[in-house]
């Protein structure tokens, strides 16, 4: 039986109508650059974190880097952050000329925020949690060591729409957070999307001419080169607005579903692998079901033996990728030893109780 890690094809008919018709009325109106559908979008958003303003940008890439430029981030700046993370953390960090600087994480994927402050100078603007997999990190912790030092925080929140922290949401805590909407994420788009949350005024407004090459947007398209910070293009599509918008309707059924799959999968499988734990208040957005498994690779070429597909996220550690490992500062030993037991398994919400009890009866039996 193949169980595939993603499927990212539109099957259900009726979600399929409601996308077409969502095109269909963009294609009417044509306002195909920062449409109606692109406020909409934002508002929502904006509501569903619970903070006053949401900017939709072109990716979650777009929306980290903006999100570091709005705070001022800039050349000799340190930004402590996870080395247990996409490159794209500490590259949007280097791409602003600042320099990340990854500390350790605790087995439960997330940075371990008593290993910030040892490692907090002069030079450190800014702590940058990654919500890794979907799991919130310890956020209280990380706000209060920031406020102690009078540091920025931004939220990773690329893996976590949805996710909660003692009851709060992701992307909530911080001064900006940066969301992904791509294909694959929970809240999903039909390519690249992405969006930046904060409770500033003063940010919004910066990070809406930032991600508009650094120009006020003028509706009648007379002043175009009223340009007060360097930036390049990163909008919205409306198109990708208004397909998030119907995808939205869709998420509490999708995120009910997965959650489903991830209780089976805990019940089943705890006593022979190092499940994902969720305490009381939390919500996990499970971009994916994360196992800790000794003997990782001989699981998963065994799994991939019986079409049932994998993924490893992401190697090799960010500190130690060739373009960041010549500044890496601390020996991130848990990070290593967590990245070598990782292996995200099957969870999505198209998957059948019969996949996923495919997939519970392959992992015993290997174990058998």
């Amino acid at each position: 039986m193949r169980v595939p890690f993603f499927d990212l094809r539109v099957l259900d008919p009726d979600m399929r109508k409601e996308l077409l018709e969502a095109i269909n009325k963009v294609f009417d109106h044509g306002k195909l650059i920062l449409g109606p559908e692109v406020d909409e979008f934002e508002k929502r958003v904006a509501d569903f974190i619970g903070m006053k303003h949401a900017i939709g940008v072109a990716s979650g890439s777009n929306a980290l880097f903006l999100a570091l430029k709005s705070l001022g981030i800039g050349p000799g700046d340190e930004v402590i952050t996870t080395p247990l993370t996409w490159i794209i953390t500490l590259n949007a960090i280097a791409e602003c000329d600042a320099v990340p600087v990854c500390v350790d994480i605790c087995d439960d994927f997330n940075i371990d925020p008593e290993k910030i402050e040892p490692a907090i100078t002069k030079k450190t603007k800014a702590i940058l949690p990654v919500h890794f997999t979907g799991h919130m990190c310890k956020m209280d912790r990380i706000c209060s060591i920031a406020k102690k030092h009078n540091l920025f925080v931004i939220e990773d929140a690329a893996q976590a729409y949805g996710a909660k922290y003692k009851s709060k949401m992701a992307g909530s805590f911080s001064d900006v957070a940066a969301f992904s909407m791509n294909t694959m994420k929970v809240l999903s788009a039909y390519g690249e999307a992405g969006a930046v949350t904060t409770d500033s005024t003063e940010l919004y407004e910066k990070i809406k001419m930032l991600r508009y090459t650094g120009t006020k947007s003028d509706p009648k398209k007379i002043i175009t080169n009223e340009c007060y910070y360097v930036s390049l293009n990163h909008k919205i599509d409306t198109m990708q607005a208004a397909l998030l918008l119907v995808a939205m309707k869709h998420l509490p059924a999708k995120m009910k579903r997965r959650q489903e799959i991830a209780d089976k999968y805990t019940q089943a499988l705890s006593g022979l692998v190092k499940c994902p734990q969720t305490a009381s208040g939390d919500v996990h957005a499970y971009y994916t079901y994360a196992i800790q498994a000794d003997g990782r690779d001989q699981l998963q070429a065994y799994l991939n033996s019986k079409e049932i597909e994998t993924k490893i996220y992401h190697v090799p550690l960010a500190n130690k990728a060739p373009v960041h490992a010549k500044n890496m500062r601390y020996e991130t030993p848990v990070a290593q030893r967590v990245l070598d037991r990782f292996l995200s398994i099957p969870a999505h919400e198209k998957i059948t109780d019969e996949q996923v009890d495919f997939v519970i009866k392959t992992i015993q039996e290997y174990y058998q």
